[in-house]
């Protein structure tokens, strides 16, 4: 699924009758904690990076318009200030990362066209964006995109056909080069997340199917290492179907940890993983508190976690959400 056109009746009523917690809450671990609602419009399929302890939003789906605002993010003072607006054509499903104490965005898909343009933003005092090299791989949406030693990586998403292909970029000589595709698992709208110098690259679609297979792409040896599907899950109580194989998660990395959030899941999931590197296993952590919901956006800052945004059914979402994965579940806070 590839959230460009609107949103079924059936995603509809799956939205409406989805819990905001699972019936297993009291017996999970994690705690949600509400934050300042994003200050643009609400929105789905938004790019997103982190530079210097602050999280950068922007361009993204609001239901009629594509979108070039960018809004960053102060985890201390709990506020988005508006930034200067993405410089190229307004877009969802584009990628974002960050190399080098700067910001990139790139791919994405205008409402007619699949996008390979490629661009940098220089954080305040400049403030500003400039176009770079653009992307050397086919013209798509739905990639993930990820930085290791200040290069930066575009990988998978749909070009008329789902991919498994993977480009480096250097920001120093502004050139791509193509690296080693993942194994195998052509997909869509995956989800990815960074712990120590590893990209982890899970989820998504292809053939209409959820994709199960899961892989870690090494910063140094520059290949990917194939990992045990992610149906292993640690706590055999918990059925390790539900709520996980699907696409159109929000994703973040913080204390060593991978966390998967919400997503298409069959129907609108509110389930959230937590992936633990040393054992190559999941254990599902309390449901995200807002309503369930694709296309969100997840980043970590100074090892907090955040989602923001996102789609349920036809509604697009402001609001923003973090997660203490090691609390106990509050639901008055």
């Amino acid at each position: 699924m590839r959230y460009l056109k609107g949103y079924s009746l059936l995603l509809l009523m799956a939205s409406l009758a989805a819990c905001s917690k699972s019936s297993n809450t009291t017996t999970l671990v994690g705690n949600w904690i509400k934050r300042s609602e994003f200050e643009g419009v609400a929105r789905t399929s938004a790019a997103s990076f982190v530079i210097d302890n602050k999280a950068y939003v922007g361009t993204g789906y609001d239901g009629t318009n594509r979108l070039q605002d960018f809004w960053m993010y102060d985890a201390d003072q709990n506020q988005w200030t508006q930034m200067t607006p993405f410089s190229g054509p307004a877009r969802s499903n584009a990628v974002g990362m960050a190399m080098a104490g700067k910001g990139y965005v790139g791919t994405g898909y205008d409402g007619l066209n699949k996008l390979n343009d490629f661009y940098e933003y220089t954080p305040p005092p400049v403030n500003s964006w400039a176009r770079k090299a653009d992307f050397k791989g086919t013209a798509r949406y739905g990639a993930v995109a990820f930085s290791l030693k200040d290069l930066g990586y575009i990988a998978t998403g749909y070009d008329g056909n789902w991919l498994k292909d993977n480009w480096q970029y250097n920001p120093v000589t502004n050139t791509w080069e193509q690296v080693q595709s993942l194994n195998s698992g052509k997909r869509t709208d995956a989800s990815v997340f960074v712990i120590d110098n590893k990209a982890y690259v899970c989820m998504g679609t292809a053939n209409s199917t959820a994709v199960t297979d899961f892989y870690s792409f090494d910063g140094d040896t520059k290949t990917w290492t194939t990992l045990n599907p992610i149906a292993n899950v640690n706590d055999d109580s918990f059925d390790d179907a539900y709520n996980f194989a699907g696409s159109g998660s929000a994703s973040f990395a913080m204390k060593g940890k991978g966390y998967i959030v919400s997503g298409i899941k069959g129907s609108y999931s509110g389930a959230v993983w937590e992936y633990t590197p040393g054992t190559d296993r999941w254990t599902q952590k309390t449901d995200f508190e807002g309503a369930a919901r694709t296309g969100a956006t997840g980043f970590a800052v100074k090892d907090r976690g955040f989602v923001v945004l996102g789609a349920s059914s036809s509604l697009n979402l402001d609001d923003m959400w973090e997660f203490d994965p090691n609390a106990e579940y509050n639901k008055n806070d």
